[in-house]
C-alpha cells in the first residue's frame, strides 16, 4: 500500500471520528426519539468505519459487509448547506449531516479510483455505499420529522 493511500486512509479516519462525535453531540438535542436514535446509530456506524479503516491500514484487508447499491433520494441536493452552532435547530443538524454524508460518499468514490487494487477498490466502494445509505436514512427521517412540520 502506497504512502499516498495511507495518508488518504488516515484523513478518512479523521473525518469518520469528526462525524461520529458530531452525531453523538447533536443526538442529545433531538426532540424526536426516532431522530435521536438515528443520530446515535449513525455515530456508532461512523465509529465502525474508523475501526474498519484502521484495520485495513494495519492488515490490508477489509471487514465490510456488502450492502449493494443504495438509492439517492436527492433531498439534500436541494437544500442550502448550513453551519452548526450550539443553538442550531435539528433541521440544521440534519441538513449539515446529509451534506456531510454526500461529501463522504464522494471522498470514498474518489479514493476507489486513486489506488486501483482489488482490496482498496472494494473497501472504498463499500464505504461509499454505506455513506450513501447514511444520507438516505437521514433524508427519510428529514422527510418524516422536518418536512411534515413545514
Amino acid at each position: 500500500m502506497g504512502t499516498m493511500i495511507q495518508e488518504a486512509i488516515k484523513f478518512a479516519m479523521g473525518e469518520e471520528i469528526k462525524a461520529a462525535e458530531l452525531y453523538e453531540k447533536y443526538a442529545k438535542y433531538a426532540r424526536s426519539q426516532a431522530s435521536r436514535r438515528l443520530l446515535e446509530d449513525m455515530a456508532k456506524m461512523e465509529w465502525g468505519h474508523e475501526t474498519k479503516l484502521r484495520r485495513f491500514l494495519e492488515t490490508g484487508k477489509d471487514s465490510l459487509a456488502r450492502i449493494g447499491e443504495v438509492p439517492n433520494l436527492k433531498i439534500a441536493d436541494y437544500l442550502v448547506e448550513t453551519k452548526l452552532t450550539e443553538t442550531s435547530s435539528i433541521q440544521d443538524v440534519f441538513i449539515f449531516a446529509m451534506k456531510a454524508e454526500q461529501k463522504a460518499f464522494e471522498l470514498y468514490t474518489r479514493l476507489a479510483d486513486l489506488e486501483p487494487t482489488v482490496d482498496t477498490i472494494r473497501l472504498f466502494r463499500e464505504l461509499a455505499q454505506e455513506e450513501k445509505k447514511h444520507k438516505n436514512d437521514l433524508e427519510r427521517e428529514y422527510e418524516t420529522v422536518i418536512m411534515r412540520d413545514m
